[in-house]
């Protein structure tokens, strides 16, 4: 059965969609109350791994780990999305199709973001003695 593609474009048109208004590009007048967030990230260097969080301004994320002993960095891809003045949730799929979620608190006059857990594939795990801090860099 072939199906035109106008009337289904014209169902398309007619309907309403809802959602969350930020992760609509800029050239569609989206708000850029998220703009705080925009920028890259980068923890201090602990045990011989440095982590880096780039947040871009069309939600997209990347989390790039960095090892002090010479390993190749490895890198995950994912989005995130501001749940709250002062929370963010970033979710990432890495190269071994791990799915990973962290919620990020901000703390503005730091300029850093901390989580102290990490979801992965369903199952929570505590990160580190202290968590882990990523500070803007400028």
């Amino acid at each position: 059965m072939t199906v035109s593609r106008l009337p289904l474009a014209l169902i398309f048109a007619a309907s309403t969609l809802t959602g969350c208004a930020s992760w609509l590009p800029s050239s569609f007048g989206g708000d850029d109350s998220n703009s705080t967030w925009v920028g890259e990230y980068q923890s201090q260097p602990e045990m011989g791994l440095t982590t880096l969080l780039s947040l871009k301004s069309d939600h997209s994320a990347t989390t790039t780990y960095q090892y002090t002993n010479g390993d190749p960095s490895l890198k995950e891809n994912g989005n995130w999305q501001a749940i709250s003045d002062t929370q963010l949730q970033v979710k990432m799929t890495s190269h071994h199709g791990l799915n990973s979620e962290r919620i990020y608190t901000f703390d503005p006059n730091k300029k850093q973001l901390s989580t102290t857990e990490e979801t992965v594939n369903g199952q929570k795990y505590h990160i580190g003695n202290d968590g882990l801090v990523l500070t803007k860099q400028d």
